[in-house]
């Protein structure tokens, strides 16, 4: 089989998505590549997905166009090099590169040499079956954070130990006697927190704490999981049974914001990617993100942004472009 080679231009693609967007033709929002969409390797249909980075080539979907999913994914590249794009950030690959990309999150890839690699997704609910909350996926410091990249280069000793634990995994995915999913879950289970161990130790050595308690980590998941259609703090305050006033110094505490700011930063986030991504409307984007008045989400994103929504749509495609 030849090797994966996306070959399809960011930049074509790119331009084709202003020019639609700038002729109004059309409201197409980001793309969606559902765990359904995935017809190659190893699978239970709406739980996980394992499959060789070869094996990508024969599905229906194109890496190079940004795209989120509706589930986890995670990326190993043991000898891969090329970019990664997530969230207007962009990302060198080399060999020895992990990427975690969470629901909702708009990435995309290109690798000039792809060489050997493993995609491993799956569901929230996967994990979530046999935790209790936040779980396993609320201990991990690069789900749905701000503070840290997507993207981590293993040294030869984490790398030749994360290629038998995918080596692993593969044999057990593979494996449809009773009890496989159990399994798969360990496994998924151990790569994460080798994940999370190798993110610690970077970090600290940086000198820069991964920050989040228990519960702040709760509310992330809660936000992300009820995003756009809960927005007040009393709501959040209600799902996670706590006061309010307790929930803001906790989060104050942790990462010095309030809930209302982190609320008002995940607005910004989902506004600068549909303003890039996507050909929606300035207007469309402000109902879509449940503000009544499109003027008031144009003062809203200007006070974040220091721009206007339209003048920050033309420079970070322009960087986009660029990059």
């Amino acid at each position: 089989m030849a090797p994966v080679l996306l070959v399809e231009s960011s930049m074509s693609l790119l331009a084709e998505k202003r020019g639609a967007g700038s002729r109004g033709g059309g409201d197409r929002p980001p793309v969606l590549y559902p765990m359904s969409a995935y017809t190659e390797g190893l699978r239970k249909p709406g739980h996980f997905h394992l499959l060789r980075l070869q094996e990508g080539q024969n599905d229906r979907v194109s890496r190079v166009i940004p795209h989120r999913h509706d589930f986890f994914e995670l990326i190993w590249l043991p000898s891969a090099h090329g970019q990664m794009q997530c969230d207007l950030r962009t990302f060198s690959v080399k060999p020895g590169s992990l990427f975690f990309a969470s629901p909702g999150q708009i990435h995309s890839w290109r690798l000039t040499e792809p060489g050997d690699g493993e995609i491993v997704s799956f569901t929230p609910d996967f994990f979530l079956l046999s935790s209790t909350q936040p779980g396993l996926l609320g201990r991990m410091p690069f789900i749905y954070s701000d503070t840290v990249a997507p993207i981590l280069h293993l040294d030869e000793a984490e790398g030749a130990r994360m290629e038998t634990l995918f080596r692993d995994l593969r044999l057990a995915a593979s494996d449809c006697a009773p009890g496989r999913d159990d399994i798969v879950r360990a496994y998924l289970t151990i790569i994460l927190t080798r994940l999370r161990q190798a993110y610690t130790r970077r970090y600290s050595e940086m000198d820069t704490p991964i920050q989040g308690d228990v519960l702040t980590r709760r509310f992330r998941l809660a936000l992300e999981e009820h995003f756009p259609e809960m927005l007040e703090v009393g709501d959040y305050a209600d799902l996670l049974q706590v006061s309010r006033s307790h929930l803001n110094d906790e989060l104050r505490r942790q990462v010095g914001q309030s809930a209302s700011e982190i609320i008002h930063q995940r607005l910004l986030l989902e506004a600068k990617r549909l303003l890039v991504h996507s050909s929606l409307t300035i207007s469309e984007i402000a109902y879509r993100l449940r503000f009544h008045d499109p003027s008031y989400f144009g003062r809203f994103f200007r006070r974040c942004a220091g721009q206007t929504p339209g003048r920050y749509r033309d420079e970070a495609s322009r960087d986009l472009l660029a990059s």
